[in-house]
């Protein structure tokens, strides 16, 4: 089994929960939303490279889990990322590869493996997984193609490793996030981010503050702001 990826690099974790923690980065190629385009408004995705299915070089199963543990002796956290690691034939290459981990892992911390999913794709049947999902706001342009059983699941499944991300591009992004958040019942590891160069963090933080929102917490994108826009580091 093969999959087309991006890249493979290792880095400290630059938001939500995981944020500081050593990872082992695998990016998946290829992404069928566009977030960002809303009217006027223009693509605000940030690894813009990795959206053609064809970006990226052919491996299979055993390469890429040999490419992750040549990058640290000690397991630490694997993420799989995109793009989109999950749309597509990539589902079943990424349930194959989280499965290899967590044999090889399974009486270690880490385990399982962490996956930054958009939430348009199902996580439902997914196993040796923790989830870093999206739901996409009004300002994406990209609401309607959310999956909302996801986050009944979620919200089910109770997991104190998963998180729910919400990147917020204005006002009217962050009073949605918290019609979400009420329809779902959502209280634990609700990632707040802001749109890069579009939200001021600060503006978020105060919005933030007002509400005083349970399970609540800003996120700052650190790989930027300690490396701004370079790649793999």
């Amino acid at each position: 089994m093969k999959a087309i990826v991006n890249e493979i690099f290792y880095s400290l974790s630059g938001e939500g929960v995981s944020q500081g923690i050593p990872t082992v980065f695998v990016r998946l190629a290829g992404c069928s939303l566009r977030c960002g385009i809303d009217g006027t408004r223009k693509l605000w995705c940030d690894t813009g490279y990795a959206l053609s299915d064809k970006a990226g070089t052919e491996m299979s199963l055993d390469e890429v889990l040999a490419k992750i543990e040549s990058f640290s002796s000690t397991p630490t956290q694997v993420l799989l990322t995109g793009g989109e690691p999950l749309e597509g034939e990539k589902k079943f290459f990424c349930s194959e590869l989280t499965k290899m981990v967590y044999l090889k892992r399974h009486n270690y911390t880490f385990a399982f493996t962490r996956v930054e999913t958009n939430g348009k794709e199902n996580i439902q049947d997914l196993k040796h997984m923790v989830f870093s999902i999206d739901y996409k706001l009004p300002g994406s342009g990209m609401e309607s193609q959310m999956n909302r059983e996801n986050f009944h699941f979620i919200k089910e499944r109770n997991n104190p490793l998963d998180e729910v991300k919400f990147v917020v591009r204005d006002r009217v992004d962050f009073d949605r996030s918290l019609s979400v958040i009420r329809e779902f019942g959502l209280n634990q590891n609700l990632i707040f981010s802001s749109v890069y160069h579009d939200l001021k963090p600060v503006v978020l933080a105060d919005w933030l503050k007002s509400e005083n929102i349970p399970g609540a917490k800003l996120s700052i994108q650190l790989h930027k702001y300690l490396w701004g826009e370079t790649r793999a580091v």
